[in-house]
């Protein structure tokens, strides 16, 4: 309903710091290649825990963030503010997704606009005690759904792009099959397994979860048991993408 040139957003239980509209919309005006801009944000938990700045450390201040945004969920509704035509050229939020209609969002603006993000702190965002968030299920199912969107929505995303987006749907999916497996929903496990081999036929994890699915529920825990103790060989630090790799979608 509103005719501004630009949208900004703020939950009901989060809270905006004063000059945070004059900062970011100053920023806007100033680059118009920019779609989108974030900041970091106060994190503040149930009750009096303690706040922290939310993590987004080494995203590079502008640039096309989509690979970057896939790794580290790093952007916060109530940071966000749009320009309009953004909006009007990828669409709103998808709102049959329960949760993640954000990052769903978030996403196609990525695929198609340089984005920035602040390092200022520009707002304090509250997690309540009961959200839709707080169902494993629900949100393993809905990221899939909302990455499987994005696939399908942006279908002219260059080749590095569209190979990291396969990549974190298939992960996607296997976690949540995973997830389906132990709560001893075998059937639906399965589905979700076979859908991520359909998208990478070698990955081993989705292999092995689904050779799991076979077997009785007992076994499947004894063995989730047994491996949940062995000690964790390090594989080594793998290189963090430089912000001349994250610049390039």
């Amino acid at each position: 309903m509103s005719d501004s040139p630009f949208v900004a957003f703020l939950d009901a239980h989060d809270e905006w710091v004063p000059k945070k509209l004059e900062r970011q919309i100053s920023l806007l005006k100033r680059d118009p290649s920019l779609g989108m801009v974030s900041s970091f944000c106060w994190i503040s938990g149930p009750g009096k825990e303690k706040r922290a700045i939310s993590p987004a450390y080494g995203v590079p201040s502008s640039g096309r963030l989509f690979r970057r945004l896939l790794q580290n969920r790093f952007i916060f509704t109530s940071t966000v503010v749009v320009r309009r035509q953004c909006l009007e050229e990828v669409g709103l939020f998808n709102e049959s997704l329960a949760v993640n209609e954000d990052f769903n969002l978030w996403l196609r603006i990525a695929a198609h606009w340089r984005t920035a993000f602040m390092t200022e702190v520009l707002a304090v965002v509250h997690h309540p005690p009961l959200s839709a968030s707080n169902s494993r299920e629900e949100w393993l199912k809905s990221e899939v759904i909302a990455l499987d969107h994005v696939r399908s929505s942006c279908k002219e995303l260059p080749l590095g792009a569209a190979l990291a987006l396969q990549n974190a749907l298939v992960e996607r999916t296997c976690s949540y099959g995973s997830f389906l497996l132990s709560r001893g929903a075998k059937a639906s496990a399965r589905s979700e397994l076979l859908a991520a081999l359909k998208l990478q036929p070698c990955h081993w994890r989705a292999l092995t979860r689904l050779g799991l699915s076979f077997l009785p529920t007992g076994v499947v825990n004894s063995l989730e048991e047994r491996t949940t103790r062995l000690p964790r060989q390090s594989s080594g630090n793998l290189s963090p993408l430089t912000s001349r790799d994250a610049s390039s979608i």
